[in-house]
């Protein structure tokens, strides 16, 4: 009774110090790499369209030096402010001269949308998922559970149990 007490007793001694060290290691790397501009809510990016960009495109130039893709997370919303004399798109936003419009960023995955002022005609997007508290969890259980169960392992081979001799083998025969 006592040996299987002290099987137990190691199971969740290792459990807690398994998940404890994986809670320890994956919040404090989450406070110490995230971003200070991280933030609960959407972000907004505001992108602009500056006066000029129909004529340079037609001419073949490039009028904004944008990365052929950009990263948001899911929730983000890209502004375009059109201060152009000619309406562009950007996907399913078409912004009037003089105007803004708003692209929602949606789940998760990459895009392509046509984009009437980038020289190549498209525009990228890399949407990522936001980090809620059960992405968190996950991450500490995918770390803490193997670790617990190596805990476990290594404490039978570092501290084997004690078995203790029966009656009927003390004896002398």
């Amino acid at each position: 009774m006592k040996t299987s007490m002290a099987i137990y007793l190691r199971i969740f001694i290792s459990l807690l110090i398994g998940l404890g060290g994986a809670w320890l290691v994956s919040e404090s790397s989450y406070h110490f790499l995230k971003d200070p501009q991280t933030r609960d809510d959407a972000r907004q990016i505001v992108l602009v369209i500056p006066p000029g960009t129909a004529e340079r495109i037609a001419a073949g130039e490039d009028a904004l030096t944008l990365p052929s893709t950009m990263t948001f997370v899911e929730g983000d919303l890209l502004i375009v402010r059109n201060e152009d004399s000619v309406s562009h798109q950007l996907g399913p936003v078409w912004v009037p001269p003089g105007s803004s419009g708003v692209l929602e960023v949606g789940a998760p995955n990459s895009y392509t949308y046509d984009c009437s002022f980038q020289k190549s005609r498209v525009f990228g997007i890399e949407v990522l998922p936001a980090l809620t508290g059960s992405t968190r969890l996950e991450g500490v259980l995918a770390m803490g559970l193997p670790t617990s169960l190596m805990l476990v392992l290594y404490s039978f081979l570092i501290f084997p149990l004690k078995t203790h001799p029966s009656p009927s083998s003390e004896r002398p025969a």
